[in-house]
C-alpha cells in the first residue's frame, strides 16, 4: 500500500464530521467534486471502498471505519510534531460553547489541563443553550460548539440514556413531584410528555434555570427529573421501569464547526472531542455520523 497523503486523510475526516462531502467541501473552500475526488483517490490508495450509497446519503465501509481512527490518530500526530517543530507557537484566544451537561461534568478537568501545557493559548467557553450556542457559532462568535443533536446539529459524538434521576422513595407517590429547567428545555419536556402518554400524574414543583439548580433539587429530595446519567451525584439515584416510570429516549451530544477552524482552534476541537467521546461507560459510547455498512 502506498503511503496515505495527509491531505487526503484531513478532507477524509472533515468527510465524516460533516456528514457529507459537500458539507466538508464548504469547510475546506473545494468544490463538491473536488472532495469526490480527493476520496477516489484515497480509496484506491487503501485498495477498498471507503464510501458506499446508502438511500440519499453515503455510509462508511468496514474498511472506512477502520480508516477513520487511524486518520485521527495521524491527523493529531501531524497537528503536533507541526506545533513542537514550529518557531512560531500556536496561540490565540479559542472561543466554543458548550451545554452545561458537558461544561459541568467532563470538560472542567481537561480544559484545566490544557490551559496549563498551553499557556499561549486563551480558552473562551461561553455555557449556554444549544439554540443560543449554535446561533453564535453561524454568526462567528464561537468557534465550535458542543451541543444537543439536533438538524442543525448532526455530528454526534457521544450518546447518553435518557433515565429518571431522584430520590427513589419520591417515584411512587401520585402525583410524582417533578423538577424543570426554565426556560424550557427539551430533555424536560421530553419528559413530561412521556409522562402524559403513560398516564402518570405529576406536578412541577421546581423551576430553575441553572443545571446546578436542578442537581440540588434532585439532591435534597424535592423532586425527580429527567436527564441523562451526567447529572448523577451524591445522593441521586437511577430511577426507571421499577418505579411505574416511563422510559426516555437516547440523548445524543454533537460537534458542530461551522466553519474552518485554525490551528488553535483545532487543536482544542480534537481535545474535547476525544474527551466527550471517550468511553468511559457501557451508556457512553461515540457514535460516527456515518454507519458502516454490513
Amino acid at each position: 500500500m502506498n503511503d496515505l497523503p495527509i491531505e487526503l486523510l484531513r478532507t477524509f475526516v472533515a468527510t465524516v464530521d460533516r456528514g457529507s462531502m459537500a458539507r466538508a467541501a464548504q469547510l475546506a473552500r473545494r468544490t463538491p467534486s473536488a472532495v469526490s475526488l480527493q476520496m477516489s483517490k484515497l480509496g484506491g490508495l487503501v485498495g477498498q471502498p471507503l464510501f458506499q450509497r446508502h438511500g440519499r446519503s453515503q455510509v462508511l465501509t468496514r474498511a472506512g471505519q477502520t480508516l477513520l481512527g487511524c486518520a485521527r490518530e495521524i491527523l493529531e500526530a501531524s497537528d503536533r510534531a507541526t506545533a513542537a517543530l514550529s518557531k512560531n507557537r500556536i496561540e490565540g484566544p479559542v472561543r466554543f460553547g458548550a451545554v452545561q451537561d458537558l461544561a459541568d461534568t467532563l470538560l472542567p478537568h481537561a480544559l484545566a489541563e490544557f490551559a496549563k501545557q498551553n499557556p499561549a493559548i486563551t480558552l473562551h467557553v461561553e455555557v449556554g443553550s444549544s439554540a443560543l450556542l449554535l446561533d453564535e457559532a453561524r454568526a462567528g462568535d464561537l468557534d465550535f460548539v458542543l451541543c444537543f443533536q439536533s438538524r442543525r446539529a448532526p455530528r454526534v459524538i457521544r450518546r447518553e440514556p435518557g433515565v429518571w434521576l431522584g430520590h427513589r422513595s419520591l417515584a411512587s407517590r401520585d402525583p410524582v413531584p417533578i423538577a424543570v429547567l426554565e426556560p424550557s428545555c427539551s430533555l424536560c419536556e421530553t419528559g413530561i410528555q412521556a409522562l402524559e402518554r403513560a398516564g402518570r400524574r405529576y406536578n412541577v414543583v421546581v423551576r430553575t434555570p441553572s443545571l446546578s439548580g436542578l442537581r440540588a433539587a434532585l439532591e435534597a429530595g424535592l423532586a425527580i427529573g429527567s436527564r441523562t446519567p451526567l447529572l448523577r451525584s451524591g445522593a441521586i439515584e437511577i430511577l426507571g421501569e421499577a418505579e411505574r416510570l416511563p422510559p426516555l429516549p437516547e440523548v445524543g451530544f454533537a460537534l458542530q464547526i461551522p466553519r474552518a477552524l485554525n490551528p488553535a482552534a483545532r487543536r482544542v476541537a480534537s481535545l474535547v472531542r476525544q474527551v466527550i467521546a471517550r468511553d468511559e461507560t457501557p451508556s457512553a459510547a461515540p457514535m460516527a455520523p456515518m454507519r458502516a455498512a454490513s
